[in-house]
């Protein structure tokens, strides 16, 4: 019981945060030219995803692999091994010797395969000259973010294991925040306009105006 009430509080005391990184992310859009090519080239990637899920289907077990593809670097990452790994239509679950929030939660915020993409991009760049593809890769990285955010939402919506341990409402404002951080981190290597740092910078200085006011009070 005291384990769900300090998740609830610190679900309640992020909220600034969310706010902040929100209204950041537009600030920081803002700089956008609508005169770029990429910038409809992404929007048409982004917005072909859902119509190819409506029209086709779900790519449940392409979107399963991922997800349990980041537990598994996540928890290389934080030093613990897998001892498990089990993949199909219907999901996937992995057994690891260790767990923390960034284990359980980075398969709902980091887009694996938006990551797979720029580092097959970035691999085939060293040997070849891809530039050509410049404008596929873009559309494609809206294509694959969009997968990422749809199929997100689509399976948060049954009772997911690793958002109930980690507290329902600080898991579902961390996952909108940090989805939040990664769109914009990945838009900044697209777009010159686009300064993650500045985002950055913004959702600081926002968030420790409504944390003062809030105290101020």
């Amino acid at each position: 019981m005291i384990s769900k009430v300090i998740k609830v509080i610190l679900g309640i005391l992020f909220i600034p945060v969310v706010i902040a990184a929100t209204k950041a992310f537009f600030i920081t859009l803002d700089n956008l030219s609508l005169f770029n090519i990429n910038l409809y080239l992404f929007i048409g990637g982004f917005f072909t995803y859902p119509i190819f899920q409506i029209v086709f289907l779900k790519p449940m077990y392409l979107y399963a692999l991922g997800h349990e593809i980041t537990h598994v670097l996540a928890t290389w990452l934080c030093g613990g091994r897998v001892t498990s790994f089990h993949i199909s239509r219907d999901g996937g679950q992995v057994t690891t010797t260790k767990t923390n929030v960034f284990i359980r939660l980075s398969p709902y915020f980091v887009p694996i395969h938006t990551v797979f993409l720029l580092l097959v991009y970035w691999g085939l760049s060293r040997f070849f000259d891809v530039s050509g593809f410049s404008q596929q890769l873009v559309f494609l990285i809206g294509f694959t973010i969009s997968l990422h955010i749809f199929m997100t939402i689509t399976i948060m919506k049954i009772e997911q294991p690793d958002i109930v341990k980690t507290g329902y409402l600080f898991s579902v404002l961390f996952i909108y925040t940090t989805n939040i951080v990664m769109s914009l981190l990945i838009l900044s290597f697209i777009f010159k306009d686009i300064s993650f740092v500045y985002f950055l910078k913004k959702t600081f200085f926002i968030s420790k105006e409504i944390y003062l006011s809030i105290l101020a009070k």
